[in-house]
């Protein structure tokens, strides 16, 4: 015999109890696997006004807590967030804990990792979630880890490319430092070689043995008469004719105009290594662009990007995989806490204690459904034209071929796009089959005795088959009034 279910009404995220035996009617509540729990039913009209210890109102959209209580079980809790009028009632709904991330977005510093393991992006956002005042549920997750791990790192190629190229950066730096120092040094000899012979910098520094003529006869320019053996003397161009220097200024001109002779070979070697360290340079980033396919690819959460935590968490649960259940339990007589429950990579047992049979427990044939039928699904991803992610999935059914086009622009990584496209295959074989089951507490399957994740055998007379097979329990409602059980189930 199911026991009477009662309910109360507590403040959010105050946690103050409003009413602890609030009259709610029809009441349905649903547990489910890797999904939020719900409890929905209805109220007097008048139970609107009820007002908190503080005189605020207290039955509004997240802004109030149902508890769900039925004796020898754990508490439901769910968050109110529909309330609708009825004639004279008003419609509630409440959804479990684990719905408070949907539509949420990312509001922390940008995460971005190339290792790190699903779990714990989904601690990650609890964490952040509920690191505001008023947004502390107080949930826990479990801390056990998946043993897979999102995001791409760097491959070790290209990392040893960018560590050449950022060497080779170094020394073309360095070498270009040197060689703009040596060209420095070259004006400067020459500078002081003119100024030592009376004349403005700029000029030119002419050594060979005749006079020179044509355009190098000009007042700024110096030449030395000689060659690579010696120098016999020093010259400036007076407008008519070359004037030679005096000895003394012919000597600290030479001087200088030596060290400017040697400066030169000097800045010649300084740009021939230059010139080879730009090639070396050059060498290296192509080889970091011919490495680009190993790019780090992290695993990123961003408020300009992410703007729906609830999906994340759920994409997470079918890519990694792993499934959660929401768990309440009591802490003294008013106290509450909230868990998420992992199993990795799934729950559930095969419940040999128990059976499903049409016409005992199951009060009726289950509805017959069909899937979709395809051959192939082509998926769309983020992006446009030609630079947009697909992805395509082909099983051969022995049919026609025939493609159906899926967009799902929100998946942005070619891994993600790829896992979906699998999945979309998947389920469109056009085979006959039924999801959902009605029936009642009976000793064969008593209500309490399993839960969602769990196998059941069913058998019995469908009308249209004859079944006997397993299916597993994905979503358990309870009609609170009269004890009868409508379950989610899939083929096992």
């Amino acid at each position: 015999m199911v026991s009477d279910w009662r309910f109360h009404l507590l403040t959010l995220p105050g946690g103050v109890w409003v009413d602890r035996d609030l009259p709610l009617q029809d009441a349905q509540v649903v547990t489910a696997l890797s999904a939020p729990a719900s409890i929905s039913g209805q109220l007097p009209l008048g139970y609107r006004g009820i007002e908190t210890p503080g005189g605020q109102r207290a039955l509004v959209e997240w802004g109030a807590g149902i508890v769900a209580e039925q004796e020898g079980r754990d508490p439901v809790f769910g968050i109110v967030d529909e309330v609708s009028t009825d004639g004279d009632w008003l419609n509630i709904s409440a959804g479990g804990f684990t719905s408070y991330p949907t539509g949420m977005p990312w509001t922390g510093p940008q995460f971005s990792s190339t290792h790190v393991d699903p779990l714990d992006v989904v601690r990650l956002i609890w964490a952040r979630l509920q690191s505001y005042e008023d947004g502390n549920l107080g949930v826990v997750v479990d801390p056990v880890k998946s043993g897979t791990f999102l995001g791409k790192p760097e491959g070790k190629e290209l990392t040893a490319a960018k560590q050449r190229q950022a060497y080779m950066q170094e020394q073309l730096d360095y070498t270009k430092e040197q060689a703009e120092g040596d060209a420095q040094l070259v004006e400067q000899y020459a500078t002081k070689a003119l100024a030592a012979a009376g004349l403005p910098k700029g000029g030119l520094l002419i050594r060979q043995t005749s006079a020179p003529s044509g355009d190098k006869r000009s007042k700024r320019n110096l030449w030395f008469k000689g060659n690579a053996d010696g120098l016999t003397g020093g010259y400036t161009w007076d407008g008519k004719k070359w004037v030679e220097l005096p000895a003394a200024k012919f000597n600290s001109a030479s001087d200088w105009f030596f060290q400017w002779v040697e400066q030169k070979e000097v800045l010649k070697d300084s740009k021939a290594m230059l010139s080879k360290t730009k090639t070396e340079f050059n060498e290296a980033k192509s080889k970091v662009s011919d490495r680009s396919d190993q790019k780090a690819e992290p695993y990123q959460l961003s408020w300009w990007e992410t703007h729906d935590l609830g999906a994340v968490i759920s994409d997470l649960a079918k890519e990694t995989p792993f499934e959660y259940r929401e768990e309440t339990k009591w802490i003294g007589d008013d106290g509450l806490s909230h868990r998420v429950v992992i199993g990795t990579p799934e729950f559930g047992v095969r419940r040999e204690d128990l059976r499903l049979e049409i016409g005992v427990n199951v009060t009726a044939p289950p509805p017959l459904i069909e899937s979709e039928y395809a051959s192939q699904v082509l998926v769309l991803g983020a992006g446009e034209g030609r630079s947009m992610l697909n992805a395509s999935g082909y099983e051969d059914r022995g049919r026609l071929r025939r493609t159906v086009v899926v967009e799902r622009k929100d998946l942005n990584k070619l891994d993600r796009v790829q896992a979906q496209a699998r999945k979309e295959i998947s389920w469109r074989d056009a085979e006959w089959s039924f999801e959902s089951l009605s029936l009642v507490d009976h000793p064969m399957c008593p209500y309490g005795s399993f839960d969602a994740g769990d196998y059941l055998y069913l058998t019995g007379d469908a009308g249209w088959a004859q079944i006997d097979q397993w299916v597993r329990v994905t979503e358990i409602a309870v009609e609170c009034k009269t004890g009868n059980l409508n379950l989610k189930v899939v083929s096992a």
